[in-house]
């Protein structure tokens, strides 16, 4: 599938990105159940792996894309916490293999076809301690197709960083593939001169039952689902679909 421009974005990322206190909280408080090692993975530039880190975790953060991992390492000068590295969640190689817990968060597993996720699956399975908790962000599939037209996005705030930027989005969702389809045209503006790039990727949405069957072909079972970051009950129409899972045993 399409991947998109992520590489140039990092320039402007936290832009896109501001401070999440609810999701580094959910994610503390989650990771704090079942250990203090914590393996973020897919990123992008560690806004949610720094806030954990603040909140007593060690953490491994890795992202496929090195100018993310720039980034986030500029936004950290000499912390070693967290631990910034390059790496890709379908092939991934680490020197740990004892997480105690492990996550992708903003429906960022969608980026994968359905044979990388369960490539992915396998490789965080083998970076977890056993019993270790995996935790997935995802998208739930409407049962609809829709369509929505070319509108404009800007960041909630332009802080004094010298940049600013927004979008021209498009974005349409096949419900017999469940596949959405964006495509951005993403503009910077600098010291007065303003360039663009195009950002077009897919999302590949799943059941649950589609889930399951990954999860379980990879060694891992469901023990919760969240409906937001307050720690609800996932219940069709919640904002949010969290689905907390443990390592089981080969």
């Amino acid at each position: 599938m399409k991947r998109g421009n992520y590489a140039r974005h990092a320039a402007v990322w936290d832009l896109w990105e501001p401070s999440r206190p609810d999701e580094i909280e959910f994610y503390s408080k989650l990771a704090k159940k079942h250990g203090t090692s914590v393996l973020s993975l897919m990123c992008a530039t560690g806004e949610v792996a720094c806030g954990m880190a603040r909140n007593g975790l060690s953490v491994t953060a890795v992202d496929i894309e090195p100018e993310m991992i720039a980034m986030a390492k500029k936004n950290s000068p000499g912390s070693t916490n967290p631990r910034f590295l390059t790496g890709d969640v379908t092939d991934l190689h680490l020197p740990d293999k004892d997480y105690d817990f492990t996550f992708i968060g903003t429906g960022d597993f969608h980026h994968l076809t359905e044979t990388e996720m369960l490539k992915a699956l396998t490789c965080i399975h083998n970076h977890l301690m056993d019993k270790g908790c995996l935790t997935l962000e995802l998208f739930y599939p409407a049962n609809e197709s829709w369509r929505l037209p070319e509108l404009r996005f800007e960041p909630p705030n332009f802080p004094e960083t010298g940049l600013k930027t927004w979008k021209l989005g498009e974005s349409s969702y096949d419900a017999d593939t469940m596949r959405q389809h964006i495509k951005q045209e993403v503009f910077i503006e600098t010291q007065g001169k303003t360039g663009s790039f195009l950002h077009e990727f897919e999302l590949q949405l799943i059941s649950r039952e589609t889930l399951t069957g990954l999860l379980e072909k990879s060694g891992f079972r469901i023990i919760a689902e969240y409906g937001g970051f307050d720690f609800s009950a996932w219940h069709p129409g919640a904002n949010e679909w969290i689905v907390e899972c443990v390592k089981v045993n080969d």
